[in-house]
């Protein structure tokens, strides 16, 4: 620190830029790999930019049907526009330059890189003017380098709407604890808000408790600033939430309620938030207790008048699959496993994608007991990590929450712990700092040795998985006559992306048949697995070879069998025919 100030550095500058340098370098190193690693990037950045090149092919804004999902009527995506737009804002200029291959290749490349670019000037500058300098290099450190923040939605292809939800969670955040402006602070939180919400509702959670602190600071201290965050953050939630829905849902759809997307029932929810939040600040006047009173009063009365909307939804997403299809997804879909099922299955990836979030809650909780300043910044943002913590305990996909404000508690942590070597130099604060440090911001070291320590068992079916998500041996299958396949959930929308063939299987809940047709055959018991086939509208199935299924049926089809009900077809194109089995389904 004292060498930067003699040589007159600004420490944050030298973050900052270093920081978008190396977002800059891993674009231009990522992105020309794209057109041969976008097949194996997830299922739902690949069947987003499927959406996309629909979008810009004509079909309709409010038309968010995949028809090539279960052809002819299709699947209705509860993805959102917004995100579809970007990216073709993208995609339709560069097409008329280098053509639309290489379009979507940059396209998928510039806008992840985009969103973590504006993530690292929110979280750096915010975190600068908030808490300091020294933790916000540390917070771009953190941001840069830690998986959840600079890897898992951030890198080239990631074009799904998690790195958009992170981004907003952020600054709804930094509206909460910013010193100045309470009204415009509010304002933006509550339009970041509502937009983190149009996008997708797994940031509800996070929306409901960031109003409860705007709500529970205000009963605090009842002062004009904290009065007037109150009354903005609300009411722009609410005038941009409706104005997002009608933005993006048909008019023939909006009395239609929806539990996985902006619609009647999270509408109705912040409308009685809303409504709580602004009744509390009204009778503040007369005390702390009558504000509470007044918002527990029409929470509890507002829950009751919109149940019949909001009760249906408390069974979350998969409460209308089969039990079975829900038995699954809880226990083999990585991102939807609890806590506890997930460190069985990946210790490693539980060193590297959760122990920094149990690191930040453990030592910003100490940092508080021990009366650590600014206080109601930093208890609003451990709130927001000890929430974060809890989610990712429930379903994995849930660590976005901590992963939008673990970076600025963290990079408060770690500097104020080099502050405490600095200024003791004893061997026990240096030791702290390496270990705050290490965890926060490189847990990738530590998850290297734990995964060292663990034996490879699924090494030759991973092996398998990427071959047959090879962009060569998919484009193979453009030499047969287009068809309708059934294969396994995770080649579905890789089908889609690279072929001219339809598919009647994909992991997603908006159709229990599209999940139970990529499940069923692969993974479940099967009582008439011929009959099975035969109902699923398919007229192709594909397997990949070498793969391990759970289905004996399936497993026995990778490893060379044949049943006289499927005709092997041959593929022409000898990269497709090595990882690819296809049988035709032949009727009865």
């Amino acid at each position: 620190m004292r060498v930067l100030r003699d040589l007159r550095v600004d420490p944050f500058a030298v973050a900052l830029v270093a920081a978008v340098g190396f977002a800059m370098l891993r674009a231009v190193l990522d992105g020309r790999a794209m057109a041969d690693n976008f097949a194996t990037m997830d299922n739902d950045d690949i069947l987003r930019l499927v959406m996309v090149r629909d979008l810009i092919a004509g079909q309709g804004w409010f038309d968010l049907t995949q028809y090539r999902l279960l052809p002819p009527a299709g699947v209705v995506m509860h993805w959102s526009r917004y995100i579809d737009a970007g990216i073709a804002a993208m995609i339709v200029p560069l097409s008329g330059l280098v053509g639309m291959d290489m379009a979507e290749q940059l396209a998928v490349t510039l806008w992840p890189t985009l969103i973590f670019g504006l993530s690292l000037l929110v979280i750096g500058y915010g975190t600068r003017r908030v808490f300091g300098s020294w933790p916000a290099c540390f917070a771009l450190a953190i941001t840069v380098i830690w998986p959840t923040t600079g890897h898992l939605h951030a890198g080239a292809g990631n074009i799904d709407h998690h790195n958009v939800q992170m981004l907003m969670m952020t600054i709804v955040a930094f509206a909460l604890i910013w010193p100045v402006g309470p009204v415009i602070a509010g304002v933006i939180g509550g339009i970041a808000a509502a937009f983190s919400l149009a996008v997708g509702l797994e940031t509800l959670p996070f929306i409901i408790v960031a109003g409860a602190m705007a709500l529970g600071r205000h009963l605090l201290d009842i002062s004009a600033a904290s009065r007037g965050f109150l009354l903005a953050f609300c009411l722009a939630l609410a005038v941009a939430a409706v104005l997002f829905w009608l933005g993006q849902t048909a008019p023939a759809l909006r009395a239609i309620g929806h539990c996985d997307r902006l619609s009647l029932p999270a509408l109705a929810l912040i409308a009685v938030a809303v409504t709580a939040s602004l009744l509390a600040a009204a009778v503040t006047r007369f005390g702390a207790l009558a504000g509470l009173a007044a918002a527990v009063l029409v929470t509890v009365a507002g829950c009751v008048l919109i149940w019949p909307h909001l009760g249906p939804c408390l069974d979350g997403p998969y409460g209308d699959l089969p039990a079975e299809l829900q038995v699954f997804i809880a226990t083999r879909i990585s991102e939807a496993l609890p806590l506890h099922r997930f460190i069985r299955d990946s210790p490693a990836g539980f060193v590297v994608f959760t122990l920094p979030v149990i690191v930040a809650v453990a030592a910003g909780g100490i940092m508080l007991w021990r009366g650590a300043g600014p206080r109601m910044a930093l208890t609003m943002l451990w709130v927001f990590c000890l929430l974060g913590l809890a989610m990712t305990a429930y379903q994995m996909r849930s660590i976005v929450m901590a992963g939008a404000v673990v970076p600025m508690l963290g990079g408060v942590v770690i500097a104020r712990a080099l502050e405490a070597y600095l200024r003791t130099r004893a061997p026990k604060a240096a030791v702290i700092w390496l270990v705050l440090a290490t965890t926060l911001i490189a847990p990738m070291l530590i998850g290297q040795q734990v995964k060292a320590l663990l034996p490879d068992d699924d090494a030759p079916a991973a092996a398998a998985r990427a071959a047959c998500r090879d962009p060569e041996a998919l484009a193979g299958l453009n030499a047969l006559p287009p068809a309708v396949f059934l294969a396994p959930m995770n080649l579905g929308p890789a089908l889609l992306w690279a072929t001219h063939h339809d598919v009647v299987s994909a992991g997603y809940h908006v159709d229990p048949v599209l999940l139970m047709n990529a499940v069923g055959p692969y993974h479940l018991p099967q009582d008439d697995i011929a009959a099975f086939l035969r109902q699923s509208g398919a007229s192709l199935i594909l397997v990949c070879r070498g793969a391990v299924y759970d289905n004996a049926f399936a497993r026995s089809l990778a490893a060379g069998a044949q049943v006289d009900w499927l005709r092997p077809v041959p593929m022409p194109v000898p990269v497709a025919a090595q990882a690819l089995l296809v049988f035709e389904i032949l009727p009865q």
